[in-house]
């Protein structure tokens, strides 16, 4: 689902207002699902669920000839770091938005302006927690955490020609 709407601004993580200067034209934000489809046996297709998709947002803008080195400075440093933003439109705000792509054309007919469409991507930051299963959930004792067992030495392993003739030896009925 595609809808247009009026942009108020674009805020940094401290809430300070940035690319100040652009002359926007409009903000169309993009948000989306999938749907997850399955074919039947009897050759129709059924659908079970969907997962929503990360928000989109794309904001055509104009950048003035006047200002073009400094803003377009602004907005690629912006674009190759880690930066996170807030985009305050008519419809809400959405916070944790990444700058997903920059295009823009420069074209002679436009001598005073340079038209540029900004991107962002709703990012969700998720924290990783660890925590070491107890030896008896371990599939391999010696894959367990080595904390209550000090430092442990490491096992010489077999070449190729080793195990084959292990194999061989257990064939034949042989003890290792």
């Amino acid at each position: 689902m595609k809808e247009n709407t009026e942009l108020y601004g674009v805020y940094d993580a401290d809430f300070n207002h940035r690319f100040d200067g652009i002359t926007v034209l409009k903000a169309s934000i993009i948000r989306d699902a999938k749907m997850m489809e399955h074919p039947l046996e009897d050759g129709s297709t059924i659908t079970d669920h969907r997962i929503i998709l990360p928000i989109e947002i794309e904001i055509a803008a104009l950048i003035p000839v006047a200002q073009s080195n400094s803003l377009y400075t602004e907005i690629r440093q912006a674009f190759t770091s880690t930066e996170l933003f807030s985009i305050n439109t008519r419809s809400g705000v959405y916070p944790s938005m990444a700058m997903a792509a920059m295009p823009h054309e420069e074209d002679p007919t436009n001598a005073d302006m340079i038209p540029i469409v900004l991107r962002f991507k709703e990012t969700i930051l998720v924290e990783t927690q660890y925590q070491a299963l107890p030896p008896r959930k371990v599939k391999d004792p010696k894959d367990s955490s080595t904390v209550n067992r000090g430092e442990q030495k490491p096992k010489e392993s077999k070449t190729g020609a080793a195990i084959l003739l292990d194999g061989v030896t257990d064939w034949a009925g042989n003890k290792k």
